[in-house]
């Protein structure tokens, strides 16, 4: 597996965003005539005001600056990047040169801010924005690891909007691109991509799974046919998935005899510390070993598993109701799903 991918791989996608904005910086005169100081003031945040010149020299130190901001609040976050993309956008319109590392970078910082503020903006300008982003990736030469975060960040955050559609075009064309690139190097992200589009089209069709239990034993999602269905991808190594067993146990315990079940997946690289995991916290239901290598396993590179807890909730068919089926998700499901009556299933 290629070092980047690596690296990405050992990332919750949703602390990759926080990899953009770099911390720390100092005073400048910038600033000043714009009253815009590049940090907080005396730990108080203070509104950016984007130049008004085409001063490239300027533009750039005021990029700079804000890049090196320091937002608390999302509320700060979205302001800092809307200041970055207006002034990207202000030095991709006043560089003629587009050849000159300048517009490079200007563009890339456009690209950038515009991803990452997609789920901030209305379906028209998102689409517009996986389609220049799409097209700037046409362009490169060479697939970066800034390429390959941003293609994974532009799906993460299409997929916080209720309908899928656009994530699930945006991973299979970024795929697309990668793989026209004719590079073996992005063989695996290109996988990643794929399976991630592969996820979102999971709702409403069956979900397919035989795999080995942590004692050895042959299992099959069809034997739990008639009850409602939670896949539960978890990791002992993952401090999420222990703070969120107490839950899961008290859901289980509320909802097994009225025709509800769990079905843990392991995505320890080791089965000891699965196993010692499992002791530790007796946990009840089925659970199965999905051997985790290199930062990924055979169901993550299935399902599209980028983030550990991760639940996917089956109806009685074996369908997939949800994708997003924890903390409150989950509750108001199963209460919708299974009321108080007891439910015996077949």
């Amino acid at each position: 597996m290629p070092g980047y991918i690596r690296r990405l791989a050992k990332f919750p996608l949703t602390v990759l965003v926080l990899l953009t904005a770099p911390l720390g910086c100092p005073g400048s005169a910038l600033a000043q005539e714009q009253k815009t100081p590049p940090v907080q003031s005396n730990g108080q945040w203070q509104t950016l005001v984007v130049p008004d010149t085409d001063d490239v020299s300027l533009l750039v130190e005021f990029l700079d600056l804000t890049k090196k901001r320091q937002p608390i609040t999302s509320e700060q976050y979205v302001e800092m990047q809307k200041a970055l993309r207006a002034t990207a956008k202000k030095l991709v319109e006043t560089i003629k040169d587009r050849k000159s590392p300048e517009f490079r970078r200007a563009e890339a910082e456009f690209i950038s801010a515009s991803v990452l503020m997609l789920g901030n903006e209305g379906p028209d300008a998102q689409r517009k924005t996986f389609e220049r982003f799409r097209d700037y990736l046409k362009t490169r030469s060479k697939i970066e690891f800034a390429d390959i975060q941003m293609a994974v960040l532009a799906g993460q955050n299409l997929e916080q909007l209720s309908d899928y559609s656009l994530a699930k075009e945006a991973y299979k064309t970024f795929a697309d691109v990668f793989r026209a690139k004719k590079d073996e190097s992005l063989v695996d992200v290109i996988g990643l991509l794929e399976a991630n589009s592969r996820r979102l089209d999971l709702p409403g069709n069956p979900f397919r799974l035989a795999a080995l239990t942590m004692s050895g034993e042959d299992f099959n999602i069809e034997s739990l046919r008639g009850k409602y269905v939670l896949i539960y991808f978890w990791s002992s190594t993952t401090k999420a998935c222990e703070q969120e067993h107490p839950y899961m146990l008290s859901v289980y315990t509320k909802y097994k005899e009225r025709g509800f079940e769990i079905v843990g997946i392991g995505l320890d690289e080791k089965k000891d510390s699965a196993q010692l995991f499992l002791k530790k916290l007796e946990t009840p239901w089925i659970n199965l070993w999905d051997s985790r290598k290199n930062g990924v396993s055979k169901v993550m590179e299935t399902f599209g598993v980028s983030a550990i807890p991760t639940s996917f909730l089956l109806d009685k068919e074996g369908k997939v109701i949800t994708i997003e089926a924890r903390g409150l998700l989950l509750a108001k499901a199963l209460e919708k799903l299974l009321p108080d009556e007891k439910v015996i299933a077949p």
